[in-house]
């Protein structure tokens, strides 16, 4: 009497089969994880530059506006600050020196800087990953 069951060569096949279905599924949830933190990372990052410029610990006056560089005054700290770019956008002292980044992974020079108004700027950047981003930064009037 035959009865009907697995062989051995079948099930070392189905298991073989069911653990590549199983890190395949894995592979794609973790890369989905890291895409997707990525791109929320580079959001939060953009918001908190802005946030930055237009802080009240601040309160930055714009003094000077180029294509590729900002002149602000801050009225708390009585000092000149530029704002400018090295793979990353930051502001350094023009007395003092020293230097903080505000923006990093930034394209070598595919960002610019267009005045609106008096206390207005247009801030357009480019990522390194290709992604493009831009916004209106009011600054404080002058004193």
């Amino acid at each position: 009497m035959k009865k009907g069951a697995f062989t051995l060569i079948e099930a070392t096949c189905a298991l073989i089969i069911s653990s590549l279905v199983i890190i395949n599924i894995s592979l794609v949830t973790t890369s989905m994880r890291q895409v997707g933190k990525m791109n929320l990372e580079s959001t939060i990052t953009w918001h908190l530059f802005l946030r930055e410029l237009e802080s009240v610990n601040h309160r930055f006056e714009l003094m000077e506006v180029r294509d590729n560089w900002l002149l602000l005054y801050s009225q708390t700290t009585d000092q000149k600050y530029e704002l400018r770019e090295n793979h990353a956008l930051y502001l350094t002292c023009q007395n003092k020196g020293g230097y903080m980044p505000l923006l990093d992974n930034i394209k070598n020079h595919e960002y610019s800087f267009t005045q609106l108004g008096s206390q207005r700027v247009l801030i357009k950047v480019t990522r390194k990953d290709g992604e493009k981003a831009s916004a209106i930064v009011k600054f404080y009037p002058p004193k």
